[in-house]
Parts: structure tokens; sequence; C-alpha cells
């Protein structure tokens, strides 16, 4: 393994932490991250680089500016109590929605065990309430507020030609 084999460019870097590589120059413009210069000046992302970016990353995915994201990083916490808060929030309603469904699921297994057939509609009614919601900072730089994408659907294999 070649010692340069660590290192990672800009955009094997960004390929990696699900950012732009926009979002890592902006990084270093800020004075959130200082990655390595090669011989020729480009940039590297060795592990300690490479480290710190997910931390960028993770404490913006809390919802974090990055001028909070700064502080924090200085060490001042200030800022992460109603980050976590509203994701505390967040967690919390998605566990009372899952023990909602798991309870209805014991019930109807506990119908089908007693020889009771649920509709069909109950149980169609059941796996969509299954879905899951997603919301994520897109990796387009400048974009306002997250994306949330609801009624997420597994996808099913399928055999054959579909149109």
């Amino acid at each position: 393994m070649r010692p340069s084999a660590q290192f990672l460019n800009p955009s094997e870097a960004a390929k990696r932490l699900s950012v732009s590589t926009k979002a890592l120059r902006l990084y270093e413009q800020r004075g959130l991250i200082v990655p390595i210069r090669t011989a020729a000046g480009w940039r590297a992302y060795g592990p300690v680089e490479m480290a710190s970016a997910e931390e960028i990353v993770a404490l913006r995915d809390l919802g974090l500016s990055l001028t909070q994201v700064g502080r924090v990083l200085k060490g001042d916490p200030e800022c992460l109590g109603p980050a976590l808060t509203a994701h505390q929030t967040m967690l919390e309603g998605h566990v009372r929605q899952l023990t909602k469904i798991i309870d209805k699921v014991r019930i109807v297994r506990t119908d089908l065990a007693a020889g009771r057939t649920p509709p069909v509609e109950e149980l169609a009614r059941l796996i969509r309430r299954t879905d899951v919601s997603v919301a994520f900072r897109p990796p387009r730089l400048g974009y306002p507020s997250r994306l949330l994408i609801r009624r997420f659907r597994f996808m099913r294999y399928r055999r054959g030609r579909h149109i």
C-alpha cells in the first residue's frame, strides 16, 4: 500500500462524507478544517482531516449553522442544547409511532393465533403506517433547509420487463 493511499482528494473525501466538494471548500474557508496540501498545492484529506470533517457533517446534520459548528469545535457547547432537544423530540416521536404500530401488529398476531382473520383493509392500513419518513440536508451548498420525504416506500424486487 502506498503511503499516499490513506489520503483522499477532495472528490473522494466528499463522496465518503456525502457532501459536495464545495462544502469541503467552505469548511476550509471558515477555518473549520485544514486539509493537507500536496507539493503541487492540491488539497488532500488524511485520517485526521476526515475525522474532523465527519464531526462537522454530524453537527450540521443536527441542524447547526457553520458558525455554531465552529463554536462547538472550539469548546463552546452552548448551542448544542437546543439542537439536541429538537433531535431528541424527533426521535421520541418516531419511537411513539413505531410503538403504536408494533402494538397493532401484536394484536393482529394474537387474533390470527385465535383463528380470527383481520380484514385485508386493516392489514393494508397497518402496512402503510410503517412507511418511513426521511429528512436530510441536500448536499448542494446554500440549500436553505432540510428536505423531508414522507411516505418513502421500500422498493420491492421485480422480475421481467416493467415500464
